[in-house]
């Protein structure tokens, strides 16, 4: 009977280990990822930066200079135009709802099973970019019949609808490895054996962690992380993965690496 007491103690053990490896990297991912207003709140403030910036300009821009009802004599003095007020764009309250819309997009693009497009509606941009340039143009620059152009292919990230799923319950992952613990600690006869062995499982879970924080662009498959516009993005999301996963990973061994020294210690006094 102490037999399958033990057995039973280390069985919940053992789910605490991996619920415990799985909380803190799924609590993450919900509240950055999964979580549509942690998503914006990452991607958002990128519409600061030179190089995401150019993204949305430059198609406005091609697709103003590309119509082919604009005359020839009139392209030459538009681009150079157009290109001034794209860049000018940037710092607009326009620009900012428009990068704020694209990322709202590519969120929903991400959780849509298969390759999904990121079409972008730039009618904003475009006549933001026309009002100025029209003033030093002797005719007015007709608006485009298609203002919708398609920024990227969301590669299909299999994984995600269904993590989406249960990452609501991630932060309770945690409680979760403890009850299990106690309960293990109930159950089972030797229970300072069963304390280290609780602490072990603390400190695989840990470098567990610490390993995935430190491993991440590996774990991310090359089709999203080298994917046209999603890439450089997703490189952002991995860049504030490490540094918490690692601080995280670190802090939990430590907890688990207390725990099994307390357990050793009162084998050792229980022995004398």
């Amino acid at each position: 009977m102490s037999t399958v007491r033990d057995l039973l103690a280390l069985a919940l053990l053992l789910g605490a280990l991996v619920l415990g490896a799985l909380w803190l990297p799924a609590t993450w991912l919900h509240d950055h990822v999964v979580e549509k207003d942690g998503f914006l709140a990452v991607t958002v403030p990128l519409a600061e930066d030179p190089a995401f910036q150019s993204t949305l300009s430059d198609s406005a821009v091609e697709v103003v200079v590309g119509d082919e009802r604009v005359p020839g004599w009139a392209q030459e003095r538009l681009t150079p135009l157009a290109e001034e007020q794209a860049a000018r764009l940037t710092g607009t309250e326009v620009y900012a709802t428009m990068w704020e819309e694209t990322m709202g997009e590519l969120h929903d693009a991400l959780f849509t099973p298969g390759d999904s497009p990121l079409d972008v509606d730039l009618a904003p941009a475009i006549d933001r970019i026309l009002a100025p340039v029209e003033e030093n143009l002797p005719v007015e620059i007709p608006r485009p019949e298609s203002t919708t152009v398609t920024l990227a292919t969301i590669p299909d990230v299999a994984l995600l609808p269904g993590v989406s799923a249960l990452t609501p319950w991630a932060s309770l992952a945690g409680a979760a490895a403890g009850v299990l613990v106690l309960l293990a600690l109930l159950v089972g006869r030797h229970r300072r054996t069963l304390l280290a062995l609780a602490g072990l499982g603390g400190v695989l879970a840990g470098a567990g962690v610490w390993w995935l924080g430190t491993n991440i662009a590996r774990v991310v498959p090359d089709s999203v992380d080298r994917a046209l516009f999603l890439g450089p993005i997703v490189e952002e999301f991995e860049a504030l993965f490490r540094p918490a996963m690692v601080s995280q990973g670190v802090i939990l061994l430590g907890a688990g690496a207390l725990v099994a020294a307390l357990g050793l210690v009162l084998m050792g006094l229980h022995r004398r």
